[in-house]
Parts: C-alpha cells; sequence; structure tokens
C-alpha cells in the first residue's frame, strides 16, 4: 500500500468513525439496551452471509461475461479479484479505484488489455442501468404511494439529481461507444495536452498502445451487443442478483433487531442511497452513507436503534469489505512476489 493509499484509507475511516460516533450519541438512549436484548445474532449474521454471496455474484458476472468473450476465469480468481477490488473502491471517491485492480488480475487470467478493459466497463454499464432503472421506479412510488410519510423535499431532489446524473453517465457511454473515431481524436488530444513535456517518440508509442486497446475496447463491445448476446444476459442478470441481494440485507437487519422488516420501503430507501453514494464527495462514500441512511431509516426505525442499524450496516458493508478487501490483496502480492522471484530474468 502507497503513501497515497495509506492516506486515503486514514481519512476514509476517520470521517466513517466521526460519523458513526455521532450518529450512536444522538441516538443511543435508555431504552436502547432494552430493545438490543430482543435482537437475534444469527439474522444478523444471516446478513453477513447473504453480503458474501453478493461477492460470489459479482465473481460469476465477471466469469461468465469473459466466458461469452472466449476466456477461461476460475471462479475463486474472479471471487479473489472482486475481493480485492473492494478494498481500493473502499478508500476511493465513486469506488473508482477498483477498475484498475480488475482490469489487471483479468489480464492476469490470460484476458487480453482491451477486452478486460470493455469486461469491466460494461460491468458499470449494467450496473447503471440497474440503478437508473430502480431509481425512476423508486422515486415515482414514493411520489404515488408514500406521500402519507412527509417525506423530505430535500431527499427527493437528491434523488431526482442522482437519476438524472446516471441518466447523463449512460448517454455518454452510449454516444462514446458508437462512434470510435471521436473516442480516438478525443483520447489522443488528451495524450498530446497531458504529455507535452515528453518526448515526440514516446507520445507516439503511448497513441501506438492506446490505439491498439481502443480497437480491441470497440471489438468486444461489438462482441457483447452481437454474436456474444449470453455476455450481455449474464452480465445484467448477475448484476440484477447483486443489488437486490444487496439491498434487502437492510430489510434482514431490521428483522435482526426485532423490527418490522418493511422490505417495500427499505428496498427503495437503498436504491435511492446507493445512487446518492456514487457521487464523488467522499473515498468511498464515507460520511455521505451514514447520514442517508440515518436520514432515509429514520423514518420506519426508532430513534433508540437507528444508530445501532446504521452501524451494523457499514459494519457489513463497509468494514468488512476491508478487511476481506486487505486479504485478497495480500494474496495478490504474494503472488506476485513469488513470480517475481521465480522469474530467471531477476536472478
Amino acid at each position: 500500500m502507497d503513501k497515497s493509499q495509506k492516506r486515503w484509507l486514514v481519512i476514509s475511516l476517520g470521517i466513517s468513525f466521526a460519523v458513526l460516533f455521532v450518529m450512536l450519541i444522538l441516538t443511543f438512549d435508555t431504552s436502547t439496551l432494552d430493545e438490543l436484548r430482543k435482537c437475534n445474532p444469527w439474522i444478523i449474521l444471516l446478513a453477513l452471509v447473504m453480503h458474501i454471496f453478493s461477492l460470489g455474484f459479482w465473481a460469476l458476472r465477471i466469469k461468465f461475461m469473459c466466458r461469452s468473450l472466449g476466456y477461461r476465469v476460475p471462479f475463486f480468481h474472479s471471487f479473489n479479484l472482486v475481493c480485492s477490488n473492494m478494498f481500493l473502491a473502499s478508500v476511493t471517491p465513486s469506488q473508482i479505484g477498483g477498475e484498475p485492480v480488475r482490469v489487471y488480475e483479468l489480464t492476469k487470467a490470460d484476458v487480453p488489455g482491451g477486452e478486460a478493459t470493455a469486461v469491466v466497463i460494461m460491468e458499470r454499464v449494467f450496473d447503471a442501468v440497474v440503478l437508473a432503472a430502480g431509481t425512476v421506479i423508486s422515486v415515482f412510488l414514493l411520489g404515488m404511494f408514500f406521500a402519507d410519510l412527509a417525506f423530505p423535499e430535500a431527499y427527493m431532489i437528491i434523488a431526482y439529481i442522482a437519476a438524472f446524473v446516471f441518466a447523463a453517465l449512460l448517454l455518454l457511454f452510449l454516444i462514446v461507444a458508437k462512434n470510435q473515431a471521436w473516442s480516438n481524436k478525443v483520447i489522443n488530444k488528451l495524450l498530446h495536452l497531458l504529455g507535452r513535456k515528453k518526448s515526440p517518440d514516446i507520445i507516439r508509442e503511448y497513441q501506438r498502445k492506446i490505439d491498439i486497446h481502443l480497437e480491441k475496447f470497440y471489438a468486444t463491445l461489438r462482441h457483447f451487443t452481437g454474436k456474444s448476446k449470453a455476455g450481455m444476459f449474464y452480465g445484467l442478470l448477475f448484476s440484477a442478483l447483486y443489488w437486490i441481494n444487496e439491498f434487502v440485507i437492510a430489510s434482514v437487519l431490521m428483522i435482526g433487531l426485532g423490527l418490522p422488516p418493511n422490505v417495500l420501503l427499505a428496498f427503495i430507501f437503498m436504491i435511492l442511497i446507493t445512487v446518492i453514494m456514487m457521487i464523488p464527495l467522499t473515498p468511498g462514500g464515507v460520511g455521505i452513507a451514514e447520514v442517508s441512511m440515518g436520514g432515509f431509516f429514520a423514518l420506519i426505525i426508532p430513534t433508540s436503534l437507528l444508530g445501532v442499524f446504521v452501524l451494523l450496516w457499514r459494519l457489513i458493508m463497509y468494514y468488512f469489505n476491508l478487511v476481506i478487501g486487505f486479504a485478497a490483496s495480500m494474496i495478490i502480492v504474494r503472488r506476485e512476489a513469488k513470480i517475481k522471484k521465480d522469474d530467471p530474468v531477476n536472478m
């Protein structure tokens, strides 16, 4: 872990600890201990197991998308790269730090760089499709069926903005995906702008490599939307399974705390919270996640248990990701160290 990653980790943990501490102080009262006696630790453990299953769905998405392109990626390799991805995603804004890890690990499974990049980008597209559809449906349902909750107008505005951002990003991707010449032109201009201090030979070499990867990327996109429609199907299927399973975890935690689950409303809240967390304001969405979770679920969870509920949710969805992500990253580091040691060139 380099200094930049350590700094992001310290910042994200600091923000999360501070927000959770304040939330617990503000919501903990004399009735909290009485309410906690009703909780079922096995149900709470079930929520953690469900999250692990979600990571499995993600790994299967990668595995089957790569298979549709003709590449065999072992499930456990895919699962480990997903877990390793979670570590960097948890300490970078909008979780963008995980993409390079997934691309790199796919290349280690003999998936060419262009195809690996296309798979990772298509994952984001599938997530955007599922979440954008869920956001539109959620906002519609909140307006149609939950007006009696006096839902705060500020949250509705945030939901609309989040839906618009997702739609805009999806539209931008579709424009880029359909116009290879335009993409080449923009990237080459950026390359020359950023590499003004480098020699022309180095710029041309970078440009040649980028053009090769872009060609492979667009070939892969054409493959996904053409004869490899199975990759599109599995991508959307496992994306839906992943997000549905993740959103149900909140209801399972409510049951574990002895509360009625209120599945539909909790599901809608989770979609909106997830979309809000995608806005790149803080590393891993820390602070934003806790405040959004508390703000939305305060409508259906007693104040005495709200802080405990948010804490349990973050332990599963954030701190567990850090732990399992760090362990998976260490597996990769040890593998790379062994490869370097066994490489005759370095001996």
